[in-house]
């Protein structure tokens, strides 16, 4: 037992000894008076005896005087003082009796009130000892228990050492690591800004590249026409001159015949991945591709086959689409990562702001990827995004002037001048939007998802692919209203952003789209029958642009391949 357990005991009992002190005091006076009692009855009860004693004898002595009254008057005159004295001691015995069995009576009750006083106080203490022993149980237990807590308190304390000793450990593992981090850091930073300038070499390098093709293209060009200077045409003025006009109006209406494509005369691989976009200029003499690559690519065809002149860089996810604006010589690029880009056409560079640090040719403001972009006018650019805005931005302050809320993502939009736009969303609704007005001026609702747009040459018609339908729909800008409907059991989308296009022609004589079994669908827009179905595709078919005289049109699908199909 250790010295808290006997100081703990000790404490304990003196407490015990000290409250039955205090209990049993007010209680001694009692125990006293029935001790005085119980020796008063045994005192009253010898009396008693003594005085049944002395009864007995004078009711002897009187039966003796009464048997020895007949023997003489003598004799009775004499005992007759005598028996009157003994009746009077009689009585006062009898009265003494009377009395003391009174007294014995109160005292009896006086006993069995403190018999019951005594017992109540026996209980009483018997349950004071149970309470003691329950209590003594209790210190044993709380023994136990304070034997544990120690033993568990130099557990902790044995195991806050342990601790101590590994937070000093860890405090010098942490210390190294720490130096490891600034260092790697200073080593992050280091290979970040050898990857900048190494990243700006390549820019230089690619730009270097580029003005050395446009060189040789512009020395290309001035050898050719040098040599078309050498060569000359004999006209005789006399011929007639309504002949001549035939011959013009021969060669307009030529110009204007839009012939049926029906052969791939020509295959090559244009982006790495997926190709999103195509877009001729406007002039036909180039068109642009861009794709999964990330890279916007210039292509120029000549004699039957295409020309790499030249790559866009500056993406930093895949090209969703493409616009050219021809009088400011600009090439607008949407992208996977949330942004619009623009390029100079004339040195195939990203149009810079001089003297700003961050360059001003990304377009960024849009939460999610932009799946289209049109020149809007003169220096104006609107987009439309996953995140269900359309955004208006003015090249000249290289800010969003207008952000419209559709509250739907977009997939395709047009323009039909330099205020009115009209997107297509994946809840199957077109928008008709005048940027002057937050909300659309008009909508029109589809039963599929719109994957694409185009406008007619002469703005008069929209075509619509819808995805869940798989089919097209011809719509009336003037009215609003649908006015034909496309379809072919071949024909079936297979991206939420399948382009479908007019023919360039003014009365927009075809329409095409590609199909996810790689299948070209040509239909006849006043007929509304299928005129040709072209196959040599093995992926799905997302984009394609028709030649601005129409005398070819170039397809593109999901495995980098690109077809250019004529008339044969």
């Amino acid at each position: 037992m250790t010295v808290i357990d006997s100081l703990v005991r000790n404490e304990i009992l003196n407490s015990l000894k000290e409250r039955n002190k205090s209990e049993s005091r007010p209680h001694y006076h009692i125990i006293k008076s029935h001790s005085k009692l119980a020796e008063l009855n045994i005192t009253l009860k010898q009396e008693i005896n003594e005085l049944k004693m002395d009864n007995q004898r004078l009711v002897q002595e009187n039966l003796e005087l009464r048997k020895s009254s007949g023997s003489g008057i003598t004799t009775t005159t004499l005992s007759v003082d005598k028996y009157q004295l003994f009746e009077e001691k009689l009585l006062k015995a009898q009265e003494e009796v009377i009395d003391l069995q009174k007294r014995l009576v109160d005292q009896t009750q006086q006993v069995i009130s403190l018999n019951k006083t005594l017992k109540e106080k026996d209980d009483e203490l018997s349950t004071k000892e149970v309470k003691i022993l329950e209590l003594e149980n209790k210190i044993e237990t709380l023994k136990t228990i304070n034997k544990e807590l120690e033993n568990k308190i130099a557990a902790c304390e044995e195991q806050l050492k342990v601790w101590k000793d590994e937070k000093v450990e860890i405090e010098l593992q942490y210390n190294c690591l720490l130096q490891k981090f600034n260092k790697a850091k200073e080593e992050y930073q280091q290979i970040l800004n050898a990857s900048l300038r190494f990243r700006e070499e390549q820019i230089e390098k690619m730009n270097k590249f580029n003005e050395l093709e446009a060189e040789r293209i512009q020395l290309k060009l001035k050898e050719e026409l040098l040599k078309a200077q050498t060569d000359f045409t004999h006209v005789n003025l006399n011929d007639n001159p309504m002949s001549a006009a035939a011959s013009n109006q021969s060669l307009k209406m030529h110009a204007y015949s839009i012939p049926l494509v029906n052969k791939a005369v020509y295959k090559f691989d244009c982006n790495e991945g997926e190709v999103n976009a195509i877009k001729y200029h406007r002039n036909g003499k180039y068109f642009a591709t861009g794709g999964g690559d990330r890279k916007i690519k210039l292509w120029e065809l000549k004699d039957g086959k295409t020309e790499h002149i030249g790559s866009l860089i500056g993406s930093n996810a895949s090209v969703a689409s493409i616009d050219i604006d021809s009088e400011n010589n600009l090439i607008a690029g949407t992208s996977f990562d949330f942004a619009c880009r623009l390029w100079s056409m004339n040195d195939h560079r990203l149009r810079l702001s001089s003297g700003d640090v961050q360059p001003t040719h990304t377009l960024t403001g849009h939460t999610n990827k932009v799946l289209s972009g049109k020149f809007l006018g003169v220096m104006k650019v609107v987009t439309g995004s996953y995140d269900r805005t359309l955004k208006v931005w003015d090249l000249m302050q290289k800010a969003c002037i207008k952000t419209l809320f559709a509250g739907s993502s977009c997939n395709d939009l047009v323009t039909l001048d330099s205020q009115s736009i009209i997107s297509g969303h994946l809840d199957k609704k077109i928008r008709f939007w005048d940027i002057r007005m937050d909300p659309p001026q008009s909508e029109i609702s589809l039963q599929g998802k719109i994957t694409s747009l185009d406008i007619s040459s002469n703005r008069n018609y929209l075509l619509a692919s819808i995805r869940d339908e798989n089919c097209l729909k011809m719509i009336d800008t003037r009215m609003n209203q649908v006015t034909e409907t496309f379809c072919c059991e071949d024909y079936r989308p297979g991206f939420d952003w399948a382009r479908a296009i007019f023919s360039p022609d003014m009365d927009h004589q075809f329409i095409c789209a590609g199909s996810a079994d790689g299948s070209v669908i040509i239909w006849n827009s006043a007929s509304t029958k299928v005129e040709k179905v072209l196959k040599e595709h093995n992926a799905s078919v997302i984009s394609l642009a028709w030649h601005p005289q129409g005398h070819h049109l170039i397809t593109c699908d999901a495995k980098k391949k690109a077809v250019i199909w004529a008339c044969k």
